[in-house]
């Protein structure tokens, strides 16, 4: 160890190392610690944690306890977060690659292809609504998004087939306004570091998804107590964290504001949720970290407020989820994380239309969910160039459904081609069962360049019902990297997504689950750095999906309030579908501005009684851009998205005859469903954010403007019945409806 007054001016990179070599649990890139890194002052600690603390806090950098080993990341909090040295400065739209082995870090960087990482600058400074860290994921490349839903899909797939994690808990429902396009997520941007997204081709670690995950960890609470109290256009928060050696906390409260900004005719969207952390060291090799996510909304949505025309939806749901991690540092090269899990899940929607011209109908939905789970993942790093992973999870769950429905039909909604003039549906279930995963991975290096990863995961449910639907799920992938600052990889693997025990499609008259689905998923990229600064990215992707099942939607209107009872709905039974694309990307990074672009060409269609037809979300081209410029007070981003318009299904009225009293009669039939394209979708978003500094901490002003220039991005189809006033005919009125329009909000932040 080094002696009193020997730290200052010596790489900070050799420190650790000596830590190391004594065999502490210290790892870093050196992406973030370079050997241009020296110490600025001397320690005054004694402790060798506390000691690398201090001499990294001076460069924004700090240490996050993960699975037992010490990692230096950046330091989340504001006040002590310096500005990066050029050769430390973070890449856009990109986190640094960390290892997470005590002693062997040559192979931390994953053979895994289609991964993103978003450092916690580009989720707080992106323009989203909300402050929303799920909302930055949509920008991404293969993406594609309405941008009224926090919700996205990945690569052609539908957007419940994406994995939510935090803190390594994958998360049950984590939205708010569930019921109503799922307009924001529960998680505070603010309580979140940094978010890994795999659009695809992720390792066997993660399971029971077909096509992507995004992976979040919460902020390290600096040594130091941290606060921060928001208001907004869309929220009120709070957050607070601090630690001490052997300890650390952190809590986020958020209060949504719509209900007090929108007009009460429209309804009254409420909701909140709460965030905490507490972690404590039991031993230098033992950690233990209590988590909780509650999530409660009352919401009311009124589309029509006229009595004789009400359209009035309600919706309440609460979600609570606590999970416990241990993770044990057993050797150097042995680390492991236990996981316990309770999730308690509610949901009541009830709604009435009184469009006595259309539809008169209710409908009562209640359903509620709970789970206890048990999750032990292993590391074994045996050298420098092998690493071993495996584990188990099994999960425990319930859960309990009431639904029942009423309509009647009149004017266009009876017309129809087979539409009854009522619909009745009653459905009651209460599944239980059990869910079961068991994964084993191998990666190894060969020659300094190339790394080999492969893996089998089996994942089995009992809740189903029926014989066992057990699947296994092969995944391999290989990285190859040439001295030029190219990276070549390819990937293959299976992937399985059986239906979540909360997901019973009972508003549309199922009681029973269906099969696992699967997606074969070929991918090959490369990427080529140019510099330190500057990189290029381009990956094409095949997906096969098989055994899809049944899926509902509504032809002309998705943002119907009660979708289900409406006459527009149809269900959809795909044989299979595939999805193709080559995505494009390049960013660069400077030290007051980063900017990036990337374009997607992709196409998506499901295999329907031996014909393709393009699902609802396809997009042709897609082109994402964005800057970001700062400096001490200012930050300036802005990005702009654009996309192939989705596609459209048209209507038709025929005459078919005559009735009895001679008077014309009419069927409403659906054209060759999505042969049609809406116009292209574009939207131009800005974020201004100005900083003062305080006698006590500082304060933050933003501006955020969604749409700016306020263009109209048709997304729906409005038909009414009318009648010619010279002949008597019957036709068809078309109207449109259009996606967000032009969005500002302001808001304050106080940190101290």
């Amino acid at each position: 160890m080094a002696a009193d007054g020997a730290f200052t001016g010596r790489p900070v990179a050799d420190v650790i190392d000596e830590y190391r070599a004594a065999g502490y649990a210290f790892a870093y890139s050196t992406n973030l610690v370079p050997d241009a890194l020296v110490v600025l002052a001397e320690p005054d600690a004694d402790a060798p944690v506390d000691i690398v603390r201090q001499i990294l806090a001076p460069h924004g950098l700090t240490l996050r306890l993960e699975s037992g080993i010490y990692l230096v990341v950046r330091d989340p909090a504001p006040a002590t977060r310096a500005a990066p040295a050029p050769e430390t400065a973070s890449t856009p739209l990109s986190i640094e690659e960390i290892a997470v082995s005590a002693s062997r870090y040559e192979i931390a960087s994953e053979a895994a292809t289609s991964r993103y990482s978003l450092d916690e600058r580009t989720i707080q400074n992106n323009p989203d609504l909300g402050d929303d860290p799920l909302r930055v994921v949509q920008r991404l490349p293969g993406a594609a998004a309405s941008g009224a839903s926090a919700r996205t899909h990945f690569r052609g797939g539908e957007d419940g087939e994406i994995g939510i994690v935090l803190n390594g808990q994958r998360l049950l429902d984590p939205f708010h306004v569930r019921d109503f396009q799922s307009l924001f997520s529960a998680i505070d941007s603010r309580a979140i570091a940094g978010v890994e997204v795999y659009t695809g081709g992720f390792p066997v670690h993660y399971g029971d998804r077909m096509s992507g995950m995004i992976l979040m960890e919460s902020v390290e609470a600096p040594q130091e107590p941290h606060n921060e109290i928001g208001v907004s256009v869309y929220n009120t928060s709070l957050l607070t964290a601090g630690g001490g050696e052997n300890r650390h906390w952190l809590l986020s409260a958020r209060r949504g504001n719509l209900d007090l900004v929108i007009d009460p005719r429209f309804g009254s969207p409420k909701y909140a949720d709460v965030f905490g952390r507490f972690g404590f060291e039991l031993s230098p090799t033992t950690s233990v970290a209590l988590n909780a996510l509650y999530a409660d909304d009352r919401v009311v949505v009124i589309t029509e407020s006229d009595p004789e025309d009400l359209q009035r939806v309600s919706s309440d749901t609460q979600n609570l989820q606590v999970w416990l991690e241990v993770d044990n540092r057993w050797s150097d090269a042995l680390t492991s994380r236990t996981v316990f899990s309770v999730v308690a899940f509610e949901n009541l929607r009830e709604g009435t239309s009184a469009e006595e011209e259309y539809l008169v109908g209710w409908a009562y939905d209640a359903r509620d969910a709970s789970q206890v789970g048990f999750r032990q993942d292993f590391r074994y790093a045996s050298s420098a160039v092998h690493r071993l992973e495996w584990g188990l999870e099994v999960r425990r769950s319930d859960a309990t459904y009431d639904y029942e429905s009423h309509a009647d039909y009149f004017g266009l909604a009876a017309l129809y081609a087979g539409q009854p003039e009522t619909l009745d549906r009653a459905v009651a279930a209460a599944p239980e069962g059990a869910s079961y995963a068991l994964y084993f991975a191998d990666r190894r290096m060969f020659r300094d360049s190339t790394v080999l990863e492969w893996g089998l995961r089996w994942d089995d449910q009992s809740y189903t019902g029926g014989t066992s639907d057990a699947q296994l799920s092969p995944r391999v992938s290989i990285l190859h990297t040439f001295g030029d600052g190219t990276d070549l990889r390819l990937s293959w693997g299976r992937y399985h997504q059986a239906q979540d025990i909360h997901e019973l499609q009972v508003e549309d008259g199922i009681a029973e689950f269906f099969p696992a689905q699967r997606a074969d998923h070929l991918i090959a990229g490369a990427t080529q750095r140019f510099g330190e600064r500057h990189a290029l990215r381009i990956e094409a992707f095949y997906k096969d999906m098989d055994d899809v099942r049944p899926r509902f939607e509504n032809l002309f209107d998705p943002l119907s309030v009660i979708p289900e009872i409406q006459p527009d709905r149809v269900r959809l039974d795909p044989a299979g579908a595939t999805a193709r694309g080559v995505e494009i990307s390049f960013g660069s990074e400077g030290r007051h501005a980063d900017w990036w672009v990337a374009y997607t060409w992709s196409e998506v269609v499901d295999r329907i009684e031996g014909r393709d037809e393009r699902r609802s979300w396809n997009q042709e081209h897609s082109l994402q851009a964005g800057i970001d410029w700062s400096n001490a007070e200012w930050d300036v981003s802005l990005a702009a998205g654009f996309h192939s318009g989705w596609p459209q299904t048209e209507l038709a009225l025929l005459e078919t005859g005559t009735d009895p009293d001679g008077e014309p009669e009419y069927v409403a039939l659906p054209g060759s469903r999505n042969a049609d394209d809406y116009p292209a979708f574009a939207s131009l978003d800005v974020r201004i954010a100005r900083t003062w500094a305080l006698r006590r901490g500082s304060l933050m002003a933003f501006l955020e403007v969604t749409n700016l220039t306020n263009r109209r991005n048709e997304c729906c189809l409005d038909w009414d019945l009318d009648e010619d006033d010279e002949t008597g005919e019957a036709f068809l009125e078309r109207g449109v409806d259009y996606w967000l329009p032009l969005l500002p909000a302001v808001g304050v932040r106080w940190e101290f």
